[in-house]
């Protein structure tokens, strides 16, 4: 893995963008600390998501591998290596598959789906955000592409649309808001964020991840969003919440978090 490693960030250009990897089982099973690589550009570690970025300076081919040194006990990999086109600036994530024993065991809560809408915070007596979109419909990774997330950002004048959706976790306790076994989902994925309302800032693509938590009804003052939205060079351009373990309680609306048509 050392042989093939070269730090070339500090040259990057106009055309350098993010490339996601994400490495985990059928069921959603994965483990922080495994390291990925880009040949010739670099290495990075998943997070307990699953995930990890590495920039890559251009585009054009890359190779990307997992060093099966530092999977998780019981886990196996049938591809240890993947080939991927780097054409615009939202390359698709590249996805490993994990199995082996490790991957037996259900993640823990099962499978879900999220729907909600809302405001964020205030001032003057106007939202700082709004939401509102689907995750998974009616538990389909398919169903529109994985759902659609959007976020404005009425002070900065940015619409964020989230168009292509990975579910990463189900998970938390049992709650009546509908009654379910989780209140946590944790997400990822691309899409596009342009300016709005006087901004004249142009579309570019995004990649963007999310955790809600579905704490209570009514969702306003109780339930809580996280999302973080970057763009090709790895700078965040619209953030609610501190982080995933910190996001922040939305001020109107409503999040819920359903397990009706999952497995």
């Amino acid at each position: 893995m050392a042989s093939v490693l070269a730090a070339a960030l500090s040259s990057l250009t106009a055309n350098a963008c993010l490339l996601q990897i994400y490495v985990a089982c059928p069921n959603g099973n994965t483990s922080c600390g495994i390291q990925v690589c880009v040949q010739g550009v670099g290495t990075a570690t998943t997070d307990n998501l699953g995930m990890a970025s590495i920039t890559v300076p251009a585009f054009g081919t890359y190779t990307v591998c997992v060093a099966t040194s530092t999977l998780p006990a019981g886990a196996t990999l049938s591809t240890t290596c993947q080939t991927v086109d780097v054409e615009d600036a939202a390359p698709p994530v590249v996805d490993f598959t994990l199995c082996g024993d490790f991957c037996t065991p259900p993640p823990a809560g099962g499978q879900c789906w999220l729907t909600g809408g809302g405001t964020v915070f205030k001032a003057k007596g106007q939202p700082n955000y709004s939401f509102g979109g689907v995750v998974y419909p009616g538990c389909s990774p398919s169903a529109a592409g994985g759902g659609n997330w959007n976020v404005v950002d009425h002070f900065a004048g940015l619409h964020f649309q989230g168009q292509n959706i990975i579910v990463d976790d189900c998970s938390g306790v049992s709650t009546k808001s509908p009654k379910v076994n989780v209140n946590i989902i944790d997400f990822h994925g691309t899409g596009i964020i342009s300016g709005v309302g006087g901004n004249p800032s142009a579309t570019e693509p995004v990649s963007f991840v999310g955790r809600a938590v579905d704490n209570n009804e009514p969702g306003g003052g109780n339930d809580m969003l996280y999302i973080s939205v970057t763009d090709a060079s790895n700078t965040v351009v619209l953030q609610i919440g501190n982080s995933a373990s910190n996001p922040a309680t939305i001020s109107t609306g409503n999040l819920q978090i359903h397990t009706t048509s999952c497995n």
